[in-house]
């Protein structure tokens, strides 16, 4: 046996920590020992964005197989998904799945040049181990009625499409420690008439609005704000309402 595989778990875990997890799965066919060794990964990023068609149909078939099967508590679960192969309810049972090991960070790109469709089930809007979500893309913000969120603190949503126009708000107002915000308009967005921002945890706001979007205004009430940074290229008039900011130490704007 090499020196390698007499190291404990602990450490060998940390050395497929700096390695791709493709890769780190990739060495369960050394030994019996490294079998299932990945499995106890905390974190895991799957779905390269130059993944061919072939390569994106064996990882559904393996997420499908292998995702419920992991040991460990999912720390963070990053998926770039680019193929129509990748169905709504695979991507909803696997969110699903992460959620249900204690999930603390999740990060998902979804891009298949297709209608936007909602990926996420319900349970992600009452994990209580949540603390950073990140949603890019084609992916649809149907917020549920039910919304608990206490450990959130990093919220980016890039280009999503939402639901309807309470549907950010809803979100929003249920983080009750959201510290930073990213925000980023879609070209054309027909649900949200008014951006309303009202989060009185709030540290960091970054809006980023294009040019092709049409939106009547912009309400922001984030009384602990600190960073300010506002990227407005839309080429129809709106109007703005921000409340005060007494500890704002930055603003910018683009």
């Amino acid at each position: 046996m090499d020196r390698i595989s007499e190291l404990p778990d602990e450490l060998l875990l940390k050395i497929l920590l700096l390695v791709p997890t493709k890769a780190a799965v990739s060495t369960s066919i050394l030994s019996k020992r490294w079998k299932y060794l990945w499995m106890w990964l905390p974190k895991l990023d799957y779905g390269p964005s130059n993944c061919s068609e072939s390569e994106c149909e064996k990882l559904r078939c393996f997420l499908e197989r292998n995702l419920p099967l992991h040991r460990a508590p999912i720390e963070s679960l990053r998926l770039k998904l680019i193929s129509p192969r990748f169905k709504r309810e695979n991507i909803s049972m696997w969110v699903l799945t992460a959620v249900s090991h204690c999930l603390r960070e999740l990060e998902i790109v979804y891009d298949t040049c297709s209608a936007d469709q909602n990926i996420l089930p319900s349970n992600l809007f009452t994990c209580k181990s949540l603390v950073i979500l990140k949603l890019v893309d084609e992916i649809l913000l149907d917020v549920p009625r039910t919304v608990s969120l206490p450990s959130l603190k990093t919220l980016k949503l890039q280009r999503v499409k939402y639901f309807d126009d309470q549907a950010l708000q809803r979100l929003l107002s249920n983080c009750p420690i959201l510290e930073d915000l990213v925000l980023e308009s879609r070209d054309y967005d027909d649900t949200t008439q008014k951006l309303t921002v009202v989060v009185p945890s709030l540290q960091s706001l970054s809006l980023y609005m294009p040019y092709g979007l049409d939106i009547d205004g912009f309400v922001i009430d984030t009384p602990c704000l600190k960073y300010f940074k506002l990227m407005d290229h839309c080429r129809y008039d709106h109007y703005f309402l921000i409340e005060k900011m007494p500890y704002l130490m930055e603003a910018s704007r683009c």
